[in-house]
């Protein structure tokens, strides 16, 4: 499997509750995707609402790419640009929804101060925005389970933790939000499951890519896959697959 599909996989269950907010946006509303990947949130907007226009947006062109050829294969509309989250080039007031799956508010991708300065410029009065976001590294399965094995096996893991001090900070993706000028702030917990049909699809998701890759990498593979098959035994389910929870931080406001 791919690291998108991997990717993908996980954040699946975020689809829902992120285009839910957007049901009752006019035809013809703008909706831009920030850090889009390749912009399968984007996609599946398009098919429940072709009469919404879509911008997705991101830094890679790879990415980019690949989301135009998913686009072109299903009869989608959506536009895919190459462009900066902290330099948005749309005018003021000009774009209806921003949405962003662990891209706006992610820690270690730009300045939250200046990211949620842009969102709220180019919404217009009383636009939406609908978010969803890691806080800490304990939220996801990748991190969660892989962090404190490879610690348990004395790998040489870095201070990813670090990274999360701002936004593991209690109302601190709120009160950000409220400092660019955002109004109606909600937050609120999201708790969903992802299903792996067995332990080679976890074992590629959890040491297969990612920057957990070469720590894994650099210690013994059968060591570490018996460590991890006792680590992830209480998520094995009756079928032999896994169901590992996941916990993201969702946000909507208004401009």
């Amino acid at each position: 499997m791919t690291d998108q599909a991997n990717i993908l996989r996980l954040l699946a269950g975020l689809v829902d509750p992120l285009l839910a907010p957007l049901e009752h946006l006019p035809a013809g509303a703008q909706v831009v995707q920030i850090a889009c990947g390749t912009g399968q949130l984007s996609l599946e907007l398009s098919r429940r609402r072709p009469d919404l226009r879509i911008t997705a947006i991101d830094l890679n062109p790879a990415v980019l790419a690949v989301g135009r050829a998913d686009a072109a294969e299903a009869g989608l509309k959506v536009d895919f640009r190459r462009m900066n989250m902290t330099g948005l080039e749309f005018d003021d007031g000009s774009v209806d929804a921003v949405i962003s799956r662990m891209g706006l508010l992610l820690s270690g991708l730009a300045s939250f101060e200046e990211s949620s300065q842009e969102a709220a410029r180019v919404l217009r009065p009383q636009g939406l925005l609908s978010i969803a976001t890691w806080t800490d590294l304990a939220s996801s399965p990748y991190t969660g389970v892989g962090l404190p094995l490879l610690r348990e096996l004395q790998a040489p893991v870095p201070d990813f933790e670090g990274l999360f001090a701002e936004s593991s900070r209690p109302g601190a993706l709120e009160d950000h939000l409220a400092q660019a000028g955002f109004r109606e702030v909600e937050a609120s917990w999201f708790r969903w499951e992802t299903e792996y049909p067995d332990f080679d699809a976890w074992w590629d998701f959890a040491a297969g890519f990612g920057p957990l890759q070469p720590l894994y990498a650099a210690l013994d593979e059968q060591l570490v896959r018996a460590a991890m098959s006792e680590q992830i035994s209480r998520y094995r389910t009756s079928s032999g697959s896994y169901r590992l929870p996941a916990t993201a931080r969702l946000l909507t406001a208004r401009a």
